[in-house]
């Protein structure tokens, strides 16, 4: 008869943690490929950053490449995940 036990037997603890690390890895990184890409406003992205920049910056930092803008429609937005890339290189401003 089956059981809905785990028995461990043999296994070192140091063993289990890195098992149960690889497993979190790997679920956190499924859960994570599976989110669909955050759009943000012009207004959101600007407040991502710390001091927050203004609008005027924004857009210059768009129109230098520095940060890429993907237009729907009339309406631009920011990939928060392009804009958090970015965070390490763009801070530099504040120096």
């Amino acid at each position: 008869m089956l059981s809905n036990q785990i028995i461990l037997q043999g296994m070192e603890v140091p063993t289990l943690i890195e098992l149960f690390r690889v497993m979190v890895k790997e679920e956190v990184s499924r859960i994570h490929d599976k989110q669909e890409e955050r759009l943000l406003s012009p207004a959101e992205t600007c407040k991502i950053f710390q001091p927050s920049i203004s609008k005027v910056t924004l857009a210059s930092w768009t129109k230098k490449d520095m940060l890429t803008e993907h237009r729907i429609g009339v309406r631009f937005h920011y990939k928060q995940s392009e804009v958090i890339s970015k965070l390490s290189t763009l801070r530099k401003y504040k120096k």
